[in-house]
């Protein structure tokens, strides 16, 4: 308790703030300038208030209210007081409004201005408790010196009464505040944060080291409330949030900063971890194996036919893979002449992966186990389906093909509202492009989501509808959908509904 009221209290202990080199700094000099003249100003004008009752008390009060009451004096003086208001209420837009990234940025600069924004910044509280408490004592000042004036030159030059002349003077009072104090300063230092920052934080610095008795006092009754409403445990915000970093992704593609491939890129190495190897697998009706029992010139044959570089070997079926097959190390066997070898005296051991590993873990089992290919086990420990390096890569940088590769694409459009669709075609790539939400978290391809919508094996020509989506399967090889054509009846006026 004592530990945390102290990192309350107490300014941040990391590190001395940088040094202001006074006779070197410009901001500081020319702030130093404007000081010295708000304090003449504030001298004449407090020395014109003297006369004002003496001659507001004239015979002649109405023909003069306005210049006896509202002396040159009070004016100055109530434009500087409004300056500072604004002053404080830019100062708090400007330095809550810089994140943590151009934060730590400063810190790491070489200009001490930039240096001294972070340092105070370490403390966001007590800089919003010292930029509070000076702007509310500027505004007291403001209604004190100004609204009471002000009301004698209503009572007097407008013959108003009294609780009239006090209500319009308070409300004109607010409305100065507000549109010059508080809202026009805060839209401009919200459009330039960073150079507003800069130069401000010369003179808010040294109102924050002076009124540090009085802002020690303050944080104290917070303590006090944070203590009682349990606030004391809430945790600071993280650094930087996933939604904060796709946001600055974005933007930096929109100025031309970053690349559409890049954006995609590294928001594929943000997802890296998310992602799990049922996601990217090779399913097990599209694994290309080879019989534990067959002969080097049936292997050499597969190969050749499906031009797979690494190849499962199995006993019975599937579910008993005892090794893998690398295409290059058949090379030497069939200069040797060995054709009608087995494939078993030459596969390699088979490593095997659960499909709830995450993609990031596989890739580092692979990298420490000097491995291209796993077996993918569901939870009965049956084959799921293979996964390879170049899937895990692909996660990252995308699709990579071969060079003489002709890949249909997963998802084409063939007319207006209609599109042809790959079976394999991620079901989440499909609700973006379509522009629906099917609620299927169990299928990850359009084909297993179009299997769930019916209660029987599909065939080609069979239809179904779904939201407003008309579909007609066109392709099917071996039970499972392959093409589909997706018909969008939503602006057509035709029912939507969800039928099999």
């Amino acid at each position: 308790m004592k530990k945390e009221r102290r990192r309350l209290l107490e300014d941040d202990p990391g590190g001395e703030p940088p040094r202001i080199p006074l006779n070197k700094s410009r901001a500081f000099r020319t702030w130093t300038a404007l000081a010295a003249g708000a304090g003449l100003l504030c001298y004449f004008a407090l020395a014109d208030t003297a006369p004002v009752q003496e001659v507001a008390s004239s015979a002649d009060t109405r023909a003069v209210a306005w210049y006896t009451i509202l002396t040159p004096g009070i004016g100055l003086f109530t434009l500087i007081l409004v300056s500072l208001s604004a002053f404080f209420s830019a100062s708090e837009v400007a330095f809550l409004s810089l994140n943590n990234v151009e934060l730590r940025s400063m810190g790491a600069s070489s200009s001490w201005l930039l240096r001294l924004i972070a340092h105070l910044m370490k403390r966001p509280g007590s800089l919003l408790t010292t930029i509070l408490m000076g702007n509310t004592i500027v505004n007291i000042i403001l209604s004190i010196t100004f609204a009471e004036p002000l009301a004698d030159v209503f009572k007097q030059a407008f013959l108003a009464p009294a609780p009239y002349a006090y209500a319009a003077s308070v409300v004109l009072t607010t409305c100065v505040l507000l549109f010059f104090g508080e809202i026009s300063p805060k839209v401009i230092a919200a459009l330039q944060p960073r150079t507003f920052a800069i130069t401000a934080v010369v003179p808010l610095y040294l109102i924050y080291q002076v009124m540090t008795p009085f802002r020690y006092v303050a944080m104290l009754f917070v303590g006090f409330i944070f203590r009682i409403t349990r606030l004391s445990e809430v945790r600071p915000a993280p650094f930087l949030t996933d939604d904060e970093f796709l946001s600055i992704l974005s933007e930096s593609e929109a100025s031309g900063i970053i690349e559409e491939e890049e954006r995609h890129m590294i928001e594929g190495i943000l997802e890296f971890g998310d992602v799990t190897l049922d996601e990217i697998l090779v399913p097990r009706p599209d694994i290309i194996g080879i019989r534990e029992e067959a002969t080097i010139s049936e292997a050499l044959e597969t190969v050749r036919m499906h031009e797979y570089a690494r190849m499962p070997v199995y006993r019975e079926d599937l579910d008993h893979i005892t090794g893998i097959l690398y295409a290059k190390d058949l090379l030497p066997v069939m200069e040797e002449g060995g054709l009608d070898r087995p494939v078993s005296a030459y596969m390699r051991r088979p490593h095997f992966a659960p499909a709830t590993m995450s993609v990031g873990n596989f890739v580092k089992m692979a990298q420490r186990l000097r491995i291209h290919i796993a077996i993918v086990v569901d939870e009965f420990g049956g084959t799921e389906g293979l996964v390879t390096l170049q899937d895990a890569i692909r996660e990252v940088v995308g699709d990579i093909g071969e060079e003489d590769d002709e890949e249909e694409p997963m998802l084409t459009a063939a007319g207006p509202g209609e599109w042809q669709i790959a079976g394999n075609c991620p079901l989440e790539e499909f609700e973006q492009h379509i522009g629906i939400s099917s609620g299927d978290e169990e299928h990850t391809t359009v084909a297993g989501f179009l299997m769930s919508l019916s209660d029987k094996i599909l065939k080609p020509g069979d239809e179904l509808e779904y939201s407003g989506l008309h579909f007609v399967i066109r392709e099917v090889d071996k039970k499972r959908v392959t093409r589909v054509m997706v018909l969008d009846k939503r602006h057509t006026g035709t029912e939507n509904g969800n039928n099999s």
